[in-house]
């Protein structure tokens, strides 16, 4: 991957890693600083990314064998969907603010 900047942000961010901080919430949830991955526990959950959430962050609707249905994402003043037309995101802050760039989700 050609990359024209001096620092980088690692695509994976620990994810790799037996370090890695995997959230499970089963209620609405809000990304922490230190969470790499967050897993949809059940259906219709709301997952929320601010300006303290980890980034990049993957959040994900499979919990197992089980694909969640209607989990979505809150960032930017919008709502986006995975679940019912993919099963991961990959949510990356721009720039140290609470903007957002949201890849493998669907806005509604």
């Amino acid at each position: 991957m050609a990359s024209n900047k001096a620092s980088e942000v690692p695509v994976f961010d620990n994810l790799q890693a037996a370090t890695a901080t995997v959230a499970k919430p089963t209620g609405a949830y809000t990304v922490l600083p230190t969470d790499n991955l967050v897993i949809c526990g059940a259906g219709s959950l709301a997952i929320t990314l601010d300006a303290n959430s980890n980034s990049p962050v993957y959040i994900t609707s499979i919990d197992g064998a089980t694909q969640r249905a209607s989990c979505t994402i809150l960032a930017n003043g919008n709502t986006y969907r995975i679940g019912d037309t993919g099963p991961t995101a990959v949510c990356t802050r721009v720039a140290g603010a609470s903007l957002w760039v949201i890849i493998g989700a669907i806005g509604i």
